[in-house]
């Protein structure tokens, strides 16, 4: 148990603060209303997007940890060493940055599960009780969950301190991300008809749209 403290407090700050995140994105993973919410089967409309999300921040996570293994005897030593010297520029203010977009996602995302509450399944399904939900974080982006999602896992990557490991972070959430949008729109559109596409012409996947101002 003390080898384990010790290998804890041996991480630069910004590394634990980094840990911590990654910890409190962890366990709101397990906050879901509901049996079909918790459900891990995927239904007909998942086209394996539940597996993209998931190998995605599993290339953010080991980023994240080889870098902070990259001068340890037991690791580094197998690690290239373009990989080991890949040091971001700026710290370690810049991965303080990324500790604070991770903190920030977390929130968001969390604000996003107390909204759909048993509506946020971990695989795409359709439920009887499916709506168009403009409350809380809707009113502004269509993905308040995936938003969240990306700012912790690409925070937690910037927090690594390692450009390389950020690069590979943005690539495949990016990717993975914008895959899961794709499929789930189609399945919204498919169940809730027009009003969902008029819904998504109105309010951005990941970002607010900025209107014209009426005169």
């Amino acid at each position: 148990m003390s080898e384990l403290i010790a290998r804890f407090t041996s991480l630069p700050s910004y590394g634990v603060g980094a840990l911590l995140v990654l910890l409190l994105y962890a366990l709101e993973s397990e906050i879901r209303f509901g049996p079909r919410a918790r459900a891990h089967r995927a239904g007909a409309f998942d086209r394996k997007s539940t597996l993209a999300v998931s190998c995605a921040a599993a290339v953010s996570v080991l980023g994240f940890v080889l870098a902070m293994k990259s001068d340890s005897a037991d690791i580094g030593v197998w690690l290239p060493r373009w990989f080991r010297t890949a040091a971001m520029p700026g710290l370690p203010i810049t991965a303080w940055g990324g500790v604070v977009l991770g903190a920030i996602g977390c929130g968001v995302r969390l604000w996003a599960v107390l909204t759909l509450r048993e509506r946020y399944t971990r695989t795409l399904l359709i439920q009887d009780e499916h709506a168009i939900e403009r409350r809380g974080p809707y009113r502004w982006v269509r993905h308040p969950g995936y938003l969240g999602s990306l700012l912790c896992l690409n925070g937690v990557a910037l927090a690594s301190g390692n450009w390389l490991a950020l690069f590979a972070a943005i690539a495949a959430t990016s990717v993975a991300y914008g895959y899961r949008i794709k499929v789930e729109d189609a399945m919204l559109v498919r169940s809730l008809g027009q009003p969902y596409a008029d819904y998504g012409r109105k309010v951005g996947a990941l970002l607010p749209r900025i209107r014209p101002s009426q005169r």
